[in-house]
């Protein structure tokens, strides 16, 4: 049964292998045809059902057709339905006998019988294809967000051809006749007779016409991207049918259920089609909603975000290196990293992620520490060696909210610094006596909301970042004085032991005000490129995929428990 967009069952849902799969409900495809049907001009062949075939024949209105989907193991299809309308079928019956009085011609041996047609529902198999476009659409050549290396198919109900042996489904095939003529009326023969009647309007009406069947377009690119921005275009797919089960019981499947799922697989790695169809996991849809996008944990955020979050980390390490830099600038020599001469890689910053399988609470962590160097400076006097040892510690943490549509990308800086002057070398017996130390701490987390949010008045996705402040702790230097230092030296050390730590707080103030700005700024600016990127790439989905041409609108983006991106798609 639908729920709300967060319901057990739709939550449930699991990809098997698959990268991205669109599913639509069997109303949606027929809205999509319905849509086609009534676009034809009053005049269309194609709305009138006629045929003579001996002494039968038929004259009726055309109604938009629809199709029941058909999950059986290695046969995916549907029963395509045409149903008629204002008509009238037309056959010659013996004469029994009497002279009654009615509306129906007779000479003295035949009587000619006059049945309307209106409810009259003629159902055959049919299945789904793809087929290439050799010239594609200008609407479409100026929406593909790629430049060039992609082909576009038509995705097409499936009428055979000329040769093919038309047979109804008279089981579900409906012939209502009424009362008075049902004696009159051979079953089998009525049955027959539009059974060569469909095979007519079939071959010469229907499989000579395009556009009517059309559920959509499929683009492909020719390989997956790299080093781009998201791009989840497929470089494969295919479709199939999914039923729904009640309480995931097989024999539960009824083909006029309106949560029987379409499904139209996508893979965009470039691996190889998973041989294995998808089996039901759950409810792809929801409330009054007929579809469902969902893109897989390991494509949306293995493949894509988390580089996108490494390389927030690495500019985090880059700031908490300037923010060293300035507490020890007069200190170190030249423009060491992190205040030494070994630059770190990216990947020495980010640790290595292991992807999915790693996962555990669906979080991305990684942590990364400054070389632990200090520095040494001996008095002219060679009396005292004067010392400094910043060090920085960057944490970051990622991980999408579960049944929201929200990432959240938190990041800690940690400053800690440490400054003293001790005895030479020579004088080590009594040094901690006579040792100063100055220590202090600034400890920076900024947190980054990446959200999506559905747009009603567009019917596309809306995707925002915003970063800020959540902590800002700043401890002044704290002084410590050996007791020797502190009981022999009284005047003018404590003086000139407060003007080292006072300019020490000086340059920790500014890092903190100056840095934690810059800090904002640069990840804005990362995370805002993100949330643009997402937002156009994920816009394309809705107009690419079955039905296409972006009939269709996104609603209620979220996470689901297994971290898959979903998004509700509903027919405009």
């Amino acid at each position: 049964m639908a729920g709300p967009a967060t319901n057990s069952s739709r939550m449930s849902i699991t990809l098997q292998s698959y990268d991205q799969v669109i599913a639509l409900s069997q109303a949606n495809i027929n809205e999509t045809l319905r849509r086609h049907f009534c676009s034809l001009d009053a005049r269309d062949e194609l709305g009138r059902f006629k045929a003579i075939l001996d002494l039968k024949s038929i004259n009726a209105q055309v109604l938009p057709p629809t199709v029941e989907l058909v999950d059986k193991d290695n046969a995916d299809g549907a029963l395509y339905i045409i149903h008629l309308g204002e008509g009238s079928y037309t056959t010659v019956v013996a004469q029994t006998g009497g002279g009654e009085e009615n509306d129906e011609e007779s000479d003295s041996s035949f009587k000619k019988v006059k049945i309307p047609t209106n409810g009259w529902e003629l159902a055959f198999d049919v299945d789904f294809a793809f087929k290439p476009i050799l010239k594609i659409p200008e609407d479409i050549v100026r929406q593909v967000p790629l430049p060039g290396g992609y082909s576009v198919q038509q995705l097409m109900i499936n009428f055979g051809d000329v040769t093919r042996i038309v047979q109804l489904d008279r089981g579900r095939s409906k012939f209502p006749i009424p009362p008075e003529s049902k004696d009159r009326i051979d079953a089998t023969a009525l049955e027959t007779g539009m059974e060569f009647f469909l095979k007519t309007y079939l071959n010469k009406k229907l499989s000579m016409r395009e556009g009517h069947n059309i559920l959509g377009f499929a683009v492909k690119v020719d390989e997956a991207p790299k080093n781009s921005q998201a791009h989840f275009l497929p470089t494969d797919s295919k479709v199939q049918i999914v039923g729904y089960r009640a309480d995931g019981k097989k024999e539960s499947f009824r083909q006029d259920n309106p949560y029987n799922a379409f499904c139209f697989t996508e893979m965009t790695k470039g691996r190889m089609m998973p041989t294995i169809e998808i089996q039901y996991s759950g409810n792809w849809f929801y409330d009054s909603i007929g579809g469902s996008l969902v893109m897989s944990r390991s494509l949306f955020w293995d493949t894509f975000m988390i580089g996108k979050v490494k390389k927030a980390h690495v500019k985090a390490v880059e700031f908490s290196g300037a923010i060293l830099g300035m507490l020890a600038s007069d200190k170190f020599e030249g423009k060491g990293w992190c205040l030494d001469d070994s630059m770190p890689t990216p990947e020495d910053m980010c640790g290595t992620y292991k992807g999915t399988a790693a996962w555990g609470n669906l979080a991305y962590s990684t942590t990364y520490k400054s070389s632990e160097l200090t520095h040494w400076n001996k008095s002219d006097s060679n009396f005292a060696n004067f010392w400094s040892s910043p060090r920085a510690t960057v944490h970051t943490l990622a991980k999408p909210r579960t049944r929201q549509g929200e990432m959240v990308v938190q990041q800690d800086i940690e400053i800690n610094w440490e400054e003293g002057a001790e005895l030479a070398d020579y004088f080590y017996l009594i040094a901690k006596t006579w040792d100063v130390r100055i220590r202090g701490s600034l400890t920076l987390t900024f947190e980054t909301t990446i959200s999506f949010k559905s747009v009603s008045d567009t019917g596309g996705l809306r995707v925002e970042s915003t970063t800020r402040t959540t902590r800002k702790e700043y401890n002044e230097p704290n002084i410590r004085i050996g007791g020797l230092v502190s009981s022999l030296f009284p005047e003018g050390l404590h003086t000139l032991i407060n003007e080292w730590a006072s300019k020490l707080s000086d340059q920790s103030k500014d890092a903190k005000e100056a840095l934690s700005k810059k800090v904002i700024d640069g990840l804005e600016a990362l995370f805002g490129s993100v949330a643009e990127g997402l937002k156009h790439d994920l816009n394309q989905l809705n107009k690419f995929v079955f039905p296409g041409s972006g009939t269709f609108d996104i609603k209620d983006p979220l996470f689901s428990d297994k971290g898959d991106l979903m998004l509700g798609l509903t027919y405009r």
